[in-house]
C-alpha cells in the first residue's frame, strides 16, 4: 500500500498505524518524533483527578499510537495535501 494512503489514514486514525503491516512506516514515525506508540495506561488508579479518555481523534491520539502534538498532526496533513 502507499505511504501517502496509509499516512492520509493515520491523520485521521493513528492507530491504524499500529498494524503488521504499517510497522515499518510506524518506525519511521517514530524515528522522526512525529508520533508515540508507547503511551502508558490510563488506568484510574493511576490519575489524581479524571484519567485522560482512551482515544481523542481530534488531537490526534489513539488506544495505542498519538501524534507528538496536533501540530505535528496537522503539519503532515498540509504536506499531504501539498503533495497531490
Amino acid at each position: 500500500m502507499d505511504e501517502k494512503k496509509l499516512l492520509s489514514e493515520a491523520v485521521e486514525n493513528p492507530d491504524t498505524l499500529y498494524t503488521r503491516d504499517q510497522i515499518p512506516l510506524l518506525d519511521k514515525l517514530v524515528g522522526k518524533n512525529l508520533v508515540v506508540d508507547d503511551i502508558p495506561p490510563r488506568s484510574p488508579d493511576l490519575w489524581i483527578d479524571a484519567p485522560p479518555p482512551e482515544k481523542d481523534t481530534e488531537l490526534g491520539i489513539g488506544k495505542h499510537v498519538a501524534w507528538q502534538t496536533p501540530l505535528h498532526r496537522e503539519a503532515v496533513k498540509l504536506a499531504l495535501k501539498a503533495s497531490t
